[in-house]
């Protein structure tokens, strides 16, 4: 029997392996641009954790990740625009 918020786990994996090769592309290369759009990916990985907590009656822990998640892009864009 398959766990019902599979597809959810695995977007939550799939976005965080492409934040951190992606990551190491943009370290190496040396774009901003690809670096914040790192910083999105991974800011999108926390809302779906956020969002998995949420439909597994753990809402503290999602609204906890909302949170966080906002934080950083509402940071790493106000950095960005600010250089």
């Amino acid at each position: 029997m398959r766990n019902p918020y599979e597809k959810y786990i695995r977007i939550e994996l799939l976005t965080l392996a492409l934040a951190v090769v992606i990551g190491m592309i943009a370290i190496v290369q040396g774009y901003l641009l690809i670096m914040l759009f790192c910083v999105y990916l991974l800011a999108f990985s926390m809302f779906c954790e956020g969002f998995l907590h949420i439909n597994t009656n753990h809402a503290v822990d999602g609204f906890k990740q909302f949170v966080k998640a906002g934080m950083l892009i509402l940071i790493v864009t106000v950095l960005f625009f600010s250089i």
